[in-house]
């Protein structure tokens, strides 16, 4: 997490988090603030403190009382939302990267299972199942001052919030690209249903809506009596 007198950063997994810790670090005024492991790269003019990096929002709460300092105080604390079938194709491509700084069980599912597989076992970032909402609320509370940026349209977002308490307006480095066709690559109904049990606060509360499948619109159009229609999706195979 990134934070000055003003303006506290959540950093949350795969939200585009690298590159708005780049324009908080060069933008915001007054002494500058992040967490991090003792190797983070930092300049002198930022204060390095011993962290995660990606502190839940209790995490970040008990943190900041430790050095002084209340949530409520600020006057802006934001997240980066992502729609979760996209993070988790993002997620799963990058770790089939296979970096050796990435080691661990939901790498191996990774690169030795198939994407479904990966959905059904892996952990996300030490929780299972994931539990990526911890960034967002406090038991289920969120503070009056959150403002969550979505990840598919942060540009805007950063001109209408951030603006205000940055020194220079930056162009950021980051607009989404994925659309449907990824989704319709990796995900049939099963996939689908495993994404949304793996991160279902985020359809539940109503920030993301859920999608269907190929698999599932055929489903529905044969269940409305139209004739049957052959699908030759990605995950289909030809008799």
């Amino acid at each position: 997490m990134i934070w000055n007198n003003d303006v506290l950063f959540i950093h949350a997994p795969k939200t585009a988090g690298m590159s708005l810790t780049a324009v908080l670090t060069a933008n915001l005024p007054g002494n500058v603030f992040m967490t991090g492991h003792s190797d983070t790269e930092t300049r002198s003019d930022l204060t390095l403190l011993p962290g995660k990096r990606h502190e839940t929002m209790a995490e970040a709460q008990q943190f900041l009382e430790i050095h002084g300092r209340e949530l409520s105080e600020f006057k802006l604390v934001f997240a980066v939302m992502r729609e979760p079938y996209t993070l988790e194709i993002s997620r799963y491509n990058y770790l089939r990267l296979n970096h050796p700084w990435d080691r661990g069980p939901a790498q191996k599912l990774a690169l030795e299972g198939s994407f479904k597989g990966y959905l059904e076992n892996a952990p996300f970032f030490g929780h299972y199942p994931p539990r990526l909402d911890l960034y967002y609320h406090i038991d289920n509370f969120i503070p009056s001052n959150v403002v969550y940026f979505k990840y598919e349209h942060i540009n805007q977002d950063i001109k209408d919030h951030l603006f205000p308490f940055l020194k220079h307006r930056p162009v950021f480095p980051h607009e989404n690209k994925t659309g449907d066709s990824s989704f319709n690559k990796y995900y049939d109904a099963e996939a689908e249903d495993l994404c949304y049990r793996r991160h279902r606060w985020f359809f539940d509360k109503g920030f993301y809506r859920r999608k269907r499948s190929i698999d599932r619109i055929e489903d529905r159009t044969q269940s409305v009596g139209s004739p049957p229609r052959r699908w030759f999706g990605p995950w289909f195979t030809r008799s």
